[in-house]
């Protein structure tokens, strides 16, 4: 195996302990793989997805337990991610910004990379009059219902 095989397995290998239910933060892995500044131009290049609607559960894309599935897997996955926050704006329809923070979270998926084990990952969001970021958990290894989470609202 190469030498980045090895690597992402023992990342991976410390995930999974890293991220339990009884944590209230789970433990993050990385550092940010997409600078600021190409989330400010992939908001102009990645056509977002039609968010219709805010999720009714407080704990939607809020919680590693359950975050937002945008699907698209190895293939797709970080456009799937670029182009769900970029349909997502502040409470009075505010732009949003961005930045990825790290992956966290390691979980058993037949589309996972190493091992069928793949890892989630964590956005800090914010916008306009917003005092402190909100962090996000996105999983694009599962497809789901897109709403935005409490708080934000979508682009139509």
């Amino acid at each position: 195996m190469s030498k980045n095989t090895w690597l992402l397995m023992g990342v991976l290998g410390m995930t999974t302990a890293g991220c339990t239910t009884s944590q209230k933060t789970p433990t993050l892995y990385g550092t940010s793989a997409v600078p600021a500044a190409a989330n400010s131009d992939a908001s102009s290049t990645v056509l977002p997805f039609v968010v219709r609607g805010v999720s009714e559960d407080a704990t939607y894309g809020y919680t590693a337990e359950n975050p937002v599935r945008v699907g698209g897997g190895r293939t797709a996955g970080a456009r799937n991610q670029q182009r769900y926050l970029n349909a997502l704006k502040g409470p009075k329809g505010q732009p949003v910004t961005y930045e990825r923070q790290a992956s966290c979270c390691a979980f058993k998926t037949r589309r996972g990379a190493v091992d069928n084990t793949a890892l989630l990952d964590v956005y800090q969001v914010s916008w306009e009059g917003k005092s402190s970021p909100v962090t996000l958990y996105i999983n694009m290894y599962r497809s789901g219902r897109l709403v935005a989470p409490q708080g934000f609202t979508g682009a139509r």
